[in-house]
Order: C-alpha cells, then sequence, then structure tokens
C-alpha cells in the first residue's frame, strides 16, 4: 500500500509479462502473481490457495495451455497437498487431456483422465 514512487520491488509478475508493467486479474479479482511467488506463499503457508498457484496464466501467456499446471498439480499431490477443490482437478484433468488431445496425443489424454478425482 506504499506510492509508487516509493516501492523498492517490482511485482513479482509472470515472464511473459515482467517488461510489460501490465497487472493482469484472476478470475477472483486477484493480481496475476508468477508461479515461483505462489510457490513461495505455499511453501510459507501450507493452506495457501492452490487456484493462483495452477493458473496456466501464472507461467505462460497461452490461457488454454495447461502442461506446466497438470504436472506441478501432481507433483505438489505427491507431497500430500490436497486442498484443491474436487471441481478444479477435474477442470485442470480435463483441459489438460483436451489439450493433449488436439496435439494428436490421444494416449496420453486417456492417462491425464485416469487421474480424475471422482473415481465413480
Amino acid at each position: 500500500n506504499t506510492a509508487e514512487c516509493e516501492k523498492y520491488v517490482c511485482c513479482p509478475l509472470p515472464p511473459h509479462l515482467e517488461d510489460s508493467g501490465c497487472v493482469i486479474e484472476d478470475n477472483a479479482g486477484r493480481p496475476l502473481r508468477d508461479v515461483c511467488f505462489h510457490l513461495l506463499k505455499l511453501y510459507s503457508d501450507r493452506h495457501y490457495d492452490l487456484d493462483q498457484l495452477l493458473d496456466p496464466r501464472s507461467v505462460t501467456s497461452d490461457p488454454l495451455d495447461y502442461h506446466l499446471s497438470w504436472h506441478l498439480w501432481e507433483v505438489l499431490r505427491a507431497l500430500n497437498y490436497t486442498h484443491l477443490f474436487r471441481q478444479s482437478q477435474g477442470v485442470l484433468n480435463a483441459r489438460y487431456a483436451a489439450q493433449l488431445q488436439s496435439a494428436g496425443l490421444w494416449e496420453w489424454a486417456v492417462f491425464t483422465l485416469l487421474h480424475k478425482p471422482d473415481t465413480q
């Protein structure tokens, strides 16, 4: 909450926004931050919101590129971070599977969908 001229550090913007100076907000109205910033926040607060961390726009300028978000979620899940809503997990799995299928990698899309949180 300091004046613009008093700031000594730039906001931790994603790499694709660093030089633009733009501040983009996510769907909840929070400013978009770099994935490394979110990982540091998660390290300091184990219950930090994972939706912000796994937003593809925190990594790339393509909001439909879910490859890093999905793999990062799988690593976090292996580390016992389980507080991502089931709906968000399903969306992450479905969108990454659709991305793989559109690239002609339908076998990997099936593999991705096997990680669906609801086994029924």
